[in-house]
């Protein structure tokens, strides 16, 4: 596929369905020859688009769809009429298609007049340095590299091939990002981690003195912050995805592929698994383990380690009636109060079984 760097975004934009079959080794079944020219809705498809379809609930609308291609399932094939697309994964084959009709400009290499480089930096082939950018003393900036408007890429810094800086990031001195990153706006990575010693009922600052370390392959979502350790580095992993306004802390370690979904907080040197999930909202306590393919819902509060690998975890009540909700939450309290209740009763009920059976003999 084309990258952004490579048509003319005032242009129409084509990909090949035979190419987009070749690149995922989906199988097509209809027109080998057609273009797409978009992507759309079942409802809103014409002639030109791609549409795909995931669950059986949405087959009845293929009935009316106008879209030239359809990507399916191979059980579902027969549920459209025109030229249909196969894959057990149709949602793979919509992002690699996604990727093509990119709504960003197209990138322009060189550096700006208006941005400020330091004459010791060290640049790779191809590098876009954007409007108003600042790239201090000492940074490495890998072939291909895009660093977006407004955004300041401190002394030391360290970037891979391909990686992209979106317009008005702040990278903090020897952060280390690796390649085919993309960093959205607003991301604040390396800056201080929470640090304090308590001291006659006042608070003493730690200087934080490591980095933060990010392998390749890693998408950071809008305003997320990423803390430099306090000593040694706060590490994400190869692969991992982590959405908006996701908040880690110092030393926190986060294993390959795992993905974090928007307003998460990870308190300090808690260590996540590789392939993990972690659902939007939730909290972290610090020094915590998580295994490998955790899986945590949304909205809840993770206080102790999990250490049990593949194991999907939860916590928190669901939705209900405030007033109910209050009468439970009252309940809630009483918990150990009425555990402590029926230990007390069960041993009475089995006092008076045992006399009762000895009545009996």
């Amino acid at each position: 596929m084309a990258s952004d760097s490579e048509h003319d975004k005032n242009t129409p934009v084509t990909l090949l369905l035979k190419e987009l079959a070749i690149q995922t080794g989906a199988v097509i079944r209809g027109d080998e020859t057609l273009a797409i020219h978009g992507i759309a809705t079942l409802d809103s498809a014409t002639e030109g688009d791609l549409c795909f379809v995931t669950e059986e609930k949405y087959l009845p609308k293929l009935e009316r769809c106008q879209a030239s291609v359809v990507v399916l399932k191979p059980e579902y094939q027969g549920s459209f009429a025109g030229t249909v697309l196969l894959h057990d994964n149709p949602y793979y084959i919509y992002a690699r298609a996604s990727q093509h009709f990119s709504p960003y400009p197209a990138i322009q290499q060189g550096i700006h007049p208006t941005a400020v480089v330091h004459e010791s930096v060290t640049l790779g082939k191809g590098v876009s340095i954007a409007a108003q950018a600042v790239v201090e003393q000492g940074v490495s900036i890998g072939d291909y590299c895009v660093i977006g408007a407004g955004s300041v890429v401190g002394a030391g810094t360290k970037l891979g091939d391909n990686t992209q800086i979106r317009a008005n990031v702040t990278l903090h001195a020897q952060s280390q990002i690796g390649e085919r990153c993309i960093i959205h706006s607003g991301v604040v990575i390396g800056d201080d981690g929470f640090g304090f010693a308590p001291h006659e009922e006042q608070w003493e600052r730690i200087v934080q003195m490591g980095n933060v370390r990010i392998g390749d392959d890693v998408e950071i979502g809008a305003n997320t912050t990423i803390d430099r350790a306090a000593l040694s580095s706060t590490v994400i992993g190869n692969g991992v995805k982590i959405d908006n306004l996701v908040q880690i802390g110092h030393n926190v370690e986060i294993g390959d592929n795992t993905i974090i979904v928007a307003c998460c907080g990870i308190g300090g040197s808690t260590k996540i698994g590789k392939n993990c999930k972690i659902g939007g909202a939730t909290g972290m306590a610090g020094h915590l383990d998580i295994a490998d393919g955790v899986m945590i819902t949304g909205m809840s509060q993770v206080t102790g380690s999990l250490r049990k690998p593949y194991t999907s975890y939860s916590s928190g009540t669901g939705i209900s009636e405030t007033g109910l909700w209050r009468r439970n939450v009252v309940r809630f309290k009483q918990l150990s109060e009425l555990t402590t209740t029926v230990k007390k009763l069960q041993k009475q009920v089995k006092k008076l079984i045992e006399n009762t059976d000895g009545r009996e003999s």
